[in-house]
């Protein structure tokens, strides 16, 4: 009997030991988390701006998440390590886990993104940019998402950072493909169209403009490439002034855009 009973006093120390030495992990991840969150806290207070304070926020949610998670298992560890059956627990909380994970899964792969674009200066306030089709200027960025002023109509256009790979930077050039008949001489297309580009040169904001020459081949046309350079901010006026003169200098020189015609042959 007494053999008996220092055996099961010698198999609760050891689950004590155990259970103590998953509490001091427990512990230490939950200091180390802690002391990296005040770190990068510290660090960020040396930034100013919105987005830093946003940062700051995220991060004590992760910490917090962490924190959490660890004290949950800990607890799970030691019921298991003194008997009691934890399965139907860890099921339970898995489903729980599953569910929550994929309600905020777009709103880390927002974050990290903004985290990636952040790190690469991939663009920032002020920059002109297109998304799907629609041009306009940068006038907000966080982590989460980018906020553009469209060029045409100056409304607000909200870009989450999982879509901002669609975003393209704008630069300061510009292409115009204009369709001639073939029937027209090619020196007399060069001619018309360099007086052209000398009128584009012409408008205010405009820094430079050139025949790039034949572009392609069409069905019904020879495409001829004009490219001109300006601020991004200002390129839909200016591409309109620019179509203006295009328009005008053809109709001076007595050419018509060619387009597609159905000709139909009756017995």
């Amino acid at each position: 009997m007494k053999a008996l009973t220092e055996a099961v006093s010698q198999f609760n120390i050891h689950r004590l030991i155990l259970s103590v030495i998953v509490i001091l992990i427990t512990v230490i991840v939950i200091v180390a988390v802690r002391i990296m969150y005040r770190r990068y806290k510290k660090l960020m207070r040396e930034e100013e701006g919105l987005d830093s304070i946003r940062r700051v926020q995220f991060f004590r949610t992760v910490y917090r998440t962490i924190k959490l998670v660890a004290i949950t298992l800990c607890v799970l560890a030691i019921l298991q390590i003194n008997g009691v059956n934890v399965s139907s627990i860890v099921v339970l909380l898995s489903v729980i886990v599953a569910a929550v994970s994929f309600g905020i899964k777009d709103m880390f792969q927002d974050f990290f993104t903004g985290l990636i674009l952040k790190g690469d200066n991939y663009f920032k306030v002020g920059d002109a940019v297109e998304y799907d089709g629609k041009e306009g200027i940068v006038t907000y960025f966080t982590l989460r998402s980018t906020k553009i002023e469209l060029l045409d109509d100056r409304s607000l256009l909200e870009v989450t950072n999982r879509n901002v790979t669609q975003i393209r930077k704008l630069t300061h050039l510009v292409d115009i493909d204009l369709p001639l008949s073939y029937d027209i001489d090619r020196r007399i297309a060069f001619e018309v169209l360099d007086g052209i580009c000398e009128s584009i040169r012409g408008i205010e904001g405009v820094e430079g403009c050139e025949l790039k020459g034949t572009q392609r081949f069409d069905e019904s046309a020879v495409i001829y490439k004009i490219r001109f350079f300006c601020e991004p901010n200002d390129r839909p006026d200016i591409r309109r002034e620019a179509l203006k003169r295009v328009q005008d200098g053809l109709r001076e020189a007595g050419i018509r855009i060619p387009y597609k015609q159905l000709d139909i042959h009756q017995k």
